[in-house]
């Protein structure tokens, strides 16, 4: 098994799936259904938070291939019930006529009911920055609007912006909605915005991306997502929606959700930001109550000893426990550093001090030399409060869930100033890094030493050993990416994206590859046709000495084709090719010039081209036939 297909594997096995909805607060009572193409790991996600589940599994091949003349025939097995609540992820971008499907969804909610269906967006940022198209593997192709329903992608699926998405529940009958947009993306989200938050403090700092191995990617993608959430754009470029959908139910009141997933049962904590002004955080698991009231009794320890910090209170509603607290209408510290970097390094320096004040007023000495610091003491957990009349502006914390009992200042001021750097690299241009750890006593082998403890904390806190794979995909190959960008440049652009070549290719030889390799550099997407046994014997009265199967198979092996296809009575005319191919040129030899002009009009209005290349002198299938004497035979 390669490294690509084991990462596709834990991706569809690891309980870091569950991110796309372990935060959503079902009601407990509820009847769910899931519909799915496989074993889903979400189904144990959803029979810890609602009263019973009912999976479907849908018709995973492509009904050609499996006989099946629908793959949804299994949903007929839940059509004798209502459900208070569907989940559909990934499934409605795969059917032909997703109105219907979606018609046929809301049919079994009950009133109320909610549907929440999952999509990627054909306008995704991972597109833009060259990623494969989700189905055919084809760069820009749903940029591009899928022209002429590429054949490279039928049959499998395809993508819908959120326009598109708008108007298929429309015409569903669905009176409301609600679009979530999870970052990265649907299959491992960190964060779920909404078109009513648009602070993208942590999707710049806190942001796990993972798909820098596809072939295509040119672009370090978290690098955009904070200027496409700040902007307001992600309704337009978020890779997926998590769309929730009802007739005449009520939707959430939540605007935006961190979840930490990756921190196990212990430690995993979904948190939302309301639309009534409130945040909440909530375990994901039963086992993280004891986390949630130790974050709570650290908040009190904070305040007690002189730290500004955001009060919380411990409730419980019939989901279970959870802290409130306000949501303050503050800019987050870490954007107003990474501005002062470059314009009032005096500023800077002097919050920074402030923070690290905050550090040593927290510390709670143990021993000689170590005691419980809190290490959350940073400007990605703090907001910065203006100043009014002669007050000077200050700071507030906030969410200060991590503490280590065995720490010092200097090494919380340590990962205070390691993650703002990482994170800002506008505000390393301006500030070295090494002056400011010196700045706080921090030397050179103390680094080291803390780098070690940092390393150690990290495994315990986020799983990494266990989650290995996500995080090495995290880290971009820059020098890959920038020689994948340095080859977009060198490349010539070619005339055509999709180019059409016929041909029976009997005893393939030079010329057959030559003909071929002319017509790739002339498209991006070569498709090569292949005349039947019947259909050679039909115009020239004899079959073909090499099968059709097996001609195929040596043009299949050709890096210069893309795609074999038979030609049969069906498709042998060239119209009727190119409905079928939607070809932007049809490839030939220079001996048909003049024959087909008639037909090349007819492609001109199609947007479709001819081209005829000569043949390469003193070689032909015929003439190896007459040397071996295989036409003689044949007689």
């Amino acid at each position: 098994m390669g490294e690509t297909d084991s990462w596709e594997k834990n991706l569809q096995e690891t309980v870091l799936r569950e991110s796309i909805l372990n935060w959503y607060e079902f009601h407990r009572d509820a009847d769910l259904l899931e519909i799915c193409s496989g074993p889903s790991v979400l189904t144990e996600l959803f029979r810890r938070r609602v009263r019973s589940v009912t999976t479907v599994v849908l018709q995973e091949k492509e009904p050609e291939a499996s006989g099946d003349p629908d793959r949804l025939h299994r949903l007929e097995e839940a059509e004798d019930r209502r459900y208070d609540y569907i989940v559909c992820l990934e499934q409605a971008e795969r059917e032909p006529d997703p109105v219907s499907f979606v018609g046929r969804l809301k049919r079994l909610l009950r009133p109320g009911g909610i549907l929440l269906l999952g999509a990627d967006n054909r306008y995704g940022l991972k597109y833009f920055c060259g990623c494969g198209e989700k189905y055919s593997g084809i760069p820009y192709l749903g940029i591009n609007g899928y022209p002429g329903e590429f054949p490279g992608s039928a049959g499998k699926g395809r993508l819908w912006s959120r326009s598109e998405w708008q108007a298929i529940l429309q015409k569903a009958g669905f009176e409301k909605s609600r679009f979530f947009y999870p970052v990265p993306d649907s299959r491992m989200p960190q964060m779920i915005y909404t078109d009513e938050y648009t602070d993208a403090t942590n999707a710049a700092e806190r942001l796990v991306d993972y798909d820098y191995e596809d072939p295509g990617m040119a672009v370090i993608e978290h690098r955009i997502f904070r200027d496409v959430i700040a902007s307001g754009s992600l309704s337009f470029m978020a890779n997926s929606f998590l769309m929730e959908i009802t007739a005449d139910g009520s939707l959430s009141d939540i605007d935006y959700v961190v979840v930490t997933t990756d921190r196990g049962p212990e430690r995993g904590m979904a948190t939302t930001i309301r639309n009534n002004g409130q945040v909440m955080k909530r375990p994901l698991w039963e086992q993280g109550e004891a986390h949630l009231r130790a974050l709570a009794g650290y908040t009190e320890e904070l305040a007690s000893s002189g730290v500004p910090v955001i009060p919380v209170e411990l409730q419980e509603d019939p989901a279970g426990i959870f802290l409130r607290m306000p949501c303050v209408p503050y800019e987050s510290l870490s954007p107003v550093l990474t501005r002062l970097a470059g314009s009032d390094r005096a500023r800077f320096e002097k919050i920074f001090d402030r923070i690290y004040e905050c550090i040593r007023l927290s510390f709670r000495p143990s021993g000689p030399e170590s005691g419980r610091v809190y290490l959350d003491l940073a400007p990605c957990n703090c907001f910065l409060v203006p100043g009014s009349g002669e007050e000077e502006e200050s700071l507030l914390f906030y969410d200060q869930e991590f503490v280590t009992e065995n720490g010092t200042p200097g090494f919380a001021m340590f990962r205070t100033l390691k993650y703002f750097f990482a994170s800002s690299p506008q505000a390393a241009r301006s500030v070295s890094l090494s002056d400011m750890y010196l700045r706080y006593g921090i030397t050179p082998e103390q680094q080291k030493d803390y780098e070690t403890q940092e390393e150690a904390f990290i495994r315990s806190v986020r799983h990494s050993d266990r989650f290995r794979w996500v995080f090495s995909a995290a880290v971009p190959d820059y020098r890959q990416l920038y020689e994948r960008a340095c080859r977009m440049k060198a490349e010539k652009r070619k005339p055509y994206r999709i180019g059409y070549v016929p041909g029976v290719f009997d005893l393939f030889h030079t010329g057959h590859l030559r003909l071929i390799e002319r017509c790739k550099d002339r498209c991006d997407h070569l498709i090569v046709g292949v005349l039947t046994d019947e259909l050679v014997e039909f115009y020239k009265g004899k079959p073909p000495v090499v099968s059709c199967e097996d001609r195929m198979n040596v043009i299949r092996g050709l890096k210069a084709c893309d795609e074999v296809i038979p030609v049969d009575f069906s498709n042998t005319d060239k119209l009727d090719a190119w409905e079928q191919l939607h070809y932007d040129c049809h490839f030939s030899g220079d001996d048909h010039v003049g024959h087909w002009n008639d037909v090349w009009q007819e492609l001109k209005k199609r947007g479709s081209n001819m081209e005829f290349f000569s043949y390469t002198k003193g070689i032909s299938s015929t003439a190896i036939k007459e040397k071996a004497g295989l036409n003689r035979q044949q007689e």
